[in-house]
């Protein structure tokens, strides 16, 4: 504890074209001072606060909220990264970290790497959160509040100890003169027992953060990306709702979420002929069973090729040179015609108004509950409408939906930055996809890749499960029980048993039009309400 309270802070900026850092105590035109907002034995939770009592504008990289040593014996640590599909899981030792260039960059916050933002050369790079377990003791730190910066703990050890160095992002926002900024409330929270540090942690954002209570976590039937990709029809959904009378009454099965392939990217309504029969005469369908209808769709970025794209290109993000950028940032084939995305700017006065006209005519038609998708390349642009930084940008794109979605309609987030969501969001997936339907069928290769992303998969949700039900309803993605989808007995067996036990999002991944009397028997089981209690 006395490391922490005597620990440096200070910021990161650039004056006069050099960037430098300004420790707390030199004085000049910045004022930065750090506030501790609660003390208990075992938990501070601590805030910096700059201020201009200059005459310049001064750019502000990152705020640094402490900086100190622990001492002991690392046994292990949870290494956590900023996204749902981002690395989250223990190591046994403390090791730097390696910057993704060009597989799977939107795993990665690119600021976190740079000197000039507080990098730590050579150090573990932590996003949101982090624990540190010792011999006789676990330490967690991480922030409690998350609405408007991106934070970083950046682990280092050294012959005298374990370097930490806490930052909040400020992407190069101006402070004007007579101006202040914030940082987020950053907590330390320290105990014996290695569950307890994390669960007391998770109480602290539920605290501060304003979190949103759902008393019940939903089950559905994800329609139809896990048994045959971004293909889905009215016909489909029709021969999935009739095989759904085997389960109506024997389970707490509520949802039936109608996924990709509607429409192009970006035009979400312009709905295309797999459904003839119009979007509301389906959701009136799954109504009439008692069941409620859901709608996947990725509202902040589109096909090069749709009709928004092509009408309002201004619309967009854009880089230094002008070029709209890339949304997909997971391998160098992005860029191909097939592949590529473009990013909407959901600071935009008028892209909001588009956001709010889609989700308006979702609930017109009925939907009771929104997936929201691709919302991670927001994050990789700081040139929006308005000087906001990432993490306020992304947050701002989920506040709009929920502002026309109202608190009845049940959020889901998929692959996104995590944090910045928080009390925006009902569930949040903490874990990346299942599998990859496109390569099950693949010999050898589908059944490789896809038992690599289920054991990625599972290890995410099992260090991110503190979360679920205090910061929201974590999802697990889909269960997949079928044969040939690439997954061996034993990992199906180990996610069937996951899923009875957590009590979080459980969602179909199969066709119950095609599945055998034993994967029946087995979601039955799966789905029992007695389970869901």
């Amino acid at each position: 504890m006395k490391n922490i309270f005597s620990s440096e802070y200070g910021v990161y900026l650039e004056a006069e074209g050099k960037n430098i850092f300004v420790a707390s105590g030199r004085g000049g035109t910045i004022g930065v001072s750090r506030s501790v907002i609660e003390k208990k034995e075992n938990e501070i939770v601590m805030q910096v606060e700059l201020s201009n009592t200059g005459k310049e504008d001064i750019l502000v990289k990152s705020i640094v909220v402490a900086e100190f040593l622990l001492i002991g014996k690392v046994e292990k640590v949870l290494e956590n990264g900023w996204g749902q599909s981002s690395f989250s899981g223990y190591r046994t030792q403390i090791n730097k970290t390696k910057r993704k260039i060009f597989v799977l960059k939107r795993d990665q916050n690119p600021n976190s790497f740079v000197k000039s933002f507080g990098y730590l050369e050579g150090s573990m790079v932590n996003e949101w959160f982090t624990q540190v377990v010792f011999s006789e003791r676990s330490c967690v730190i991480g922030a409690v509040t998350s609405a408007n910066q991106f934070t970083q703990i950046y682990l280092k050890e050294n012959n005298k100890g374990l370097k930490v160095r806490i930052t909040c992002q400020m992407d190069d926002l101006i402070l004007k003169p007579g101006k202040k900024m914030v940082s987020e409330k950053i907590a330390f929270v320290w105990w014996r027992e290695t569950r307890r540090t994390l669960e007391n942690f998770a109480d602290l954002i539920k605290k501060y953060s304003n979190t949103r209570s759902v008393e019940n976590p939903p089950v559905g039937l994800c329609c139809a990306y896990y048994f045959q990709g971004n293909i889905v029809s009215e016909e489909y959904l029709r021969s999935q709702l009739r095989s759904l009378f085997l389960f109506l009454g024997k389970t707490d099965l509520k949802y039936v979420e109608i996924d990709a392939g509607y429409c192009t990217w970006g035009d979400w309504l312009e709905i295309n002929n797999s459904f003839p029969s119009g979007m509301k005469v389906m959701v009136n369908e799954i109504r009439k069973m008692g069941l409620k209808a859901g709608i996947w769709f990725a509202p902040y970025v589109a096909d090069p090729r749709s009709n928004l794209y092509k009408q309002h290109p201004d619309w967009f993000l854009r880089n230094k040179q002008g070029r709209a950028i890339e949304g997909r940032l997971s391998s160098p084939l992005d860029y191909l015609p097939q592949l590529s995305l473009k990013v909407l700017d959901p600071t935009h006065p008028e892209v909001q108004t588009y956001i709010r006209k889609v989700v308006k005519q979702f609930m017109d038609w009925g939907f009771e509950m929104l997936k929201i998708d691709f919302t991670y390349p927001v994050c990789f642009s700081n040139r929006y409408f308005l000087p906001v930084t990432r993490a306020r940008a992304l947050r701002m794109g989920f506040e709009v939906i929920r502002s026309v979605a109202g608190e009845k309609v049940f959020l889901m987030s998929a692959i996104s930055q995590l944090s910045p969501l928080v009390g925006v969001v009902d569930s949040a997936r903490v874990g990346i996809d299942t599998l990859n339907p496109y390569v099950s069928k693949i010999p050898i290769f589908g059944k490789m890749i896809n038992g690599y992303m289920f054991k990625e998969s599972m290890r995410n949700n099992s260090a991110r499960l503190f979360l679920n039900g205090k910061v929201w309803i974590n999802d697990a993605d889909c269960f997949v029980g079928r044969k040939g989808a690439g997954l061996s007995h034993s990992q199906v067996d180990e996610q069937f048993e996951f899923m009875k036990k957590y009590k979080g999002a459980v969602w179909v991944g199969d066709s119950f039009k095609t599945m055998t009397k034993s994967n029946l028997d087995r979601y039955t089981d799966l789905f029992k309400k007695k389970l869901r209690k």
